[in-house]
C-alpha cells in the first residue's frame, strides 16, 4: 500500500469511525459491487447499500450475510428503504428494524416497525404501526405486504384509509398505485360527514372519488337509506347507479328497481325494470317498468305496466294506467294521478276512465272522460264520477252530467235492467252494494216490479227529483218529487229491449273481472 492509499484509508476510517480490519473486510466483501451487481437474481438487480454507519459480518447468519447498523439506507428497483438496523442476505433479502420507511418515486411513502424484503419477488412485508402515504391518502394497518415492482399495497388483518373527508376501514384491502384504486373485502365501512357506506366488497378510485359496489352494500344518510348488490357511487358529485335488488328508502317511501340512478344533491332517482314505489305510511304502492322519484315533495312518476295498489282492510284497491303520478307533500296528505286508459279493480268495485285523481288522505277518487264504475250487479256512468272509499269499502259516489245507474235485475237474464238517470246522482253504499240513490234534476227511472218471486210489470217514471232504496233483490221503494209521471207496463205487453233510457249502454264486456285484467290494453 503506497502513501496515497494509506492517506485515503485513514480519512475513511476517521469519517465513519471504523477500525482498520473492518474497512479491509468491507472492501474485500465487494461493497462497491453491491451497487450494480446485476448478473445474479434471475436477471434482476440486487439490493444496493447506499448508507450505514456500521457493517458487521455475522457467521451465525450464514455465508454472505451482513448486519447494517445506524441510519441504514438501501435501494432496489427505484425504491429507497431506510431503517435503524438491518440484516442483508446475499444482497437479495433484507430484514430491517426500527423506523422503517420505503420511498417509491416522489409520491409513495411507506412506514413501519419492521420489514422483510425479497429482491426476487420485490415483496416487502411490513409489520407494526404501518402507514402508506400517497398525497392526501393515508393507509394505516398492523401488517402490510407492499409489491414494490407493481406498486401494490395489501393488508389482511384490518386497515384504515383516510382521504380528505372520507375514512374507510375493512378487514382486507389492496391499493393499486398505478391506477389509484383501492379494493376492500369483508366488513367494509366508508364514512363521510354526509353518509356512511357499508358492504362486503368495495372498490374505490382516489382520482374520480368513485366507489364501486361488488356485493350487498348499504348507504345511509339523514335523508335516506340505500341498498344494492352492484353499482357505483361518485362521492364528489354524489351521483350513483345501483343494480341487483336496489332499494332507496326515504322517511315516507321506498323506491326499488333492477337498475337505479340517483343524484343525492338534486334528490332525484330513477329506476327501471320491476320498479316499486312504496308508501309505508298509507300502505300503498306503485309498480311499473320505469319510475322517476323526486325527494322534494316526495313525488314519483311511474310508466310501463304501471299499477297502483292500496291495502284497505283485508282487500286491496288496484289501479293501472299508462302513467301514474304520486305525490306526498307532507306526512298527512298524499295523492295519485292516473293518465290514459285507467282501469280499477277491487273485489267490490271495478272501473274504467281516461284519467283519474285519487286523494288518499281523504279517500276521494275523481274519474274524468267517459268514466264507468261497476259494483256487484250494477253499472254507473257519467261525464264525471266522484267516489269516496272508507276504511273497508266504497261509501259514496257522485255522478255529474248524463248520469245513469244500471242494475241487472236477474243474473240469469241478460235483458232485464233497472235504470235510473238524471242530471246529478248521489249513491250510498252498505255492505258492498248500492243501498240508496238521490237523483237531482231531470230524474227518470225504469224498474221491474216484483211480487213474491215473480216479476209482474215495469214502472217507468219521469219527475224532477227522486230517491230510490234497494234491497238484496233490487228496487225496494221509491220517492218521486215534483209532478211525477208514472206508467206501469205488464210484462206481457212489452219487450225488455224496448225498456231503455236515453243514455243506456251496458258495458259489461269492458269490465275487469279479475286483478290481472287491468293490465290488458
Amino acid at each position: 500500500m503506497n502513501r496515497q492509499q494509506h492517506h485515503i484509508l485513514s480519512k475513511l476510517t476517521s469519517r465513519y469511525n471504523l477500525t482498520l480490519w473492518f474497512i479491509v473486510a468491507f472492501l474485500s466483501s465487494g461493497f462497491s459491487q453491491t451497487k450494480v451487481n446485476a448478473g445474479d437474481n434471475k436477471g434482476g438487480k440486487l439490493i444496493t447499500i447506499r448508507h450505514a454507519k456500521r457493517l458487521v459480518y455475522d457467521s451465525s447468519l450464514g455465508i454472505d450475510a451482513r448486519r447494517l447498523i445506524g441510519d441504514v439506507e438501501c435501494e432496489h428497483d427505484g425504491a429507497v428503504m431506510r431503517c435503524d438496523s438491518a440484516y442483508l442476505y446475499s444482497d437479495k433479502k433484507l430484514e430491517a428494524f426500527g423506523h422503517i420507511s420505503i420511498i417509491k418515486g416522489d409520491s409513495i411513502f411507506v412506514y413501519g416497525d419492521s420489514l422483510r424484503y425479497d429482491a426476487t419477488t420485490k415483496l416487502a412485508n411490513l409489520k407494526g404501526n404501518v402507514r402508506c402515504i400517497e398525497k392526501d391518502m393515508t393507509l394505516t394497518t398492523n401488517t402490510l405486504i407492499y409489491d414494490i415492482g407493481n406498486s401494490v399495497a395489501s393488508y389482511y388483518d384490518g386497515g384504515k384509509i383516510v382521504n380528505k373527508e372520507n375514512t374507510l376501514v375493512s378487514k382486507n384491502g389492496h391499493y393499486y398505485s398505478s391506477n389509484k384504486e383501492l379494493t376492500f373485502h369483508y366488513d367494509v365501512v366508508l364514512t363521510n360527514p354526509d353518509y356512511t357506506i357499508k358492504g362486503d366488497t368495495l372498490r374505490y378510485n382516489t382520482i374520480n372519488k368513485t366507489s364501486y359496489f361488488l356485493g350487498p352494500s348499504i348507504i345511509t344518510s339523514k335523508q335516506n337509506y340505500i341498498y344494492c348488490e352492484n353499482g357505483w357511487y361518485d362521492t364528489d358529485n354524489e351521483i350513483a347507479r345501483f343494480s341487483k335488488n336496489a332499494v332507496i328508502v326515504t322517511e315516507h317511501q321506498k323506491l326499488l328497481g333492477d337498475s337505479m340512478y340517483y343524484n343525492r344533491k338534486k334528490g332525484y332517482g330513477r329506476a327501471t325494470k320491476h320498479v316499486q314505489v312504496i308508501d309505508t305510511a298509507h300502505k300503498s304502492f306503485i309498480v311499473g317498468d320505469f319510475a322517476e322519484h323526486y325527494e322534494k315533495g316526495n313525488k314519483a312518476i311511474v310508466t310501463g305496466n304501471a299499477i297502483y295498489g292500496r291495502v284497505i282492510e283485508k282487500d286491496t284497491l288496484f289501479m293501472s294506467a299508462d302513467t301514474l303520478f304520486y305525490e306526498q307533500p307532507d306526512s298527512v296528505r298524499s295523492f295519485v294521478k292516473a293518465y290514459k286508459r285507467v282501469k280499477i279493480f277491487k273485489t267490490d268495485l271495478q272501473g274504467l276512465c281516461d284519467s283519474l285523481t285519487y286523494y288518499i288522505h281523504d279517500s276521494l277518487m275523481t274519474m274524468y272522460n267517459s268514466p264507468i264504475l261497476w259494483t256487484n250487479n250494477g253499472q254507473v256512468t257519467a261525464k264525471l264520477i266522484k267516489v269516496t272509499a272508507g276504511q273497508t269499502s266504497v261509501k259514496y259516489f257522485e255522478l255529474l252530467n248524463n248520469a245513469i245507474v244500471i242494475q241487472k235485475v236477474d243474473s240469469l237474464d241478460e235483458h232485464k235492467f233497472n235504470q235510473i238517470e238524471g242530471k246529478r246522482i248521489e249513491g250510498f253504499f252498505a255492505r258492498d252494494s248500492i243501498r240508496k240513490l238521490n237523483v237531482i234534476g231531470n230524474a227518470q227511472i225504469i224498474y221491474y216490479l216484483k211480487q213474491k218471486k215473480n216479476y209482474k210489470g215495469v214502472n217507468k217514471t219521469i219527475c224532477s227529483d227522486l230517491t230510490v232504496w234497494f234491497n238484496g233483490e233490487g228496487v225496494d221503494r221509491t220517492t218521486f218529487r215534483n209532478k211525477p209521471e208514472s206508467t206501469v207496463f205488464p210484462l206481457t205487453d212489452i219487450k225488455d229491449e224496448d225498456m231503455r233510457l236515453k243514455h243506456f249502454v251496458w258495458l259489461d264486456h269492458k269490465r275487469p273481472k279479475k286483478k290481472n285484467d287491468i293490465l290488458i290494453r
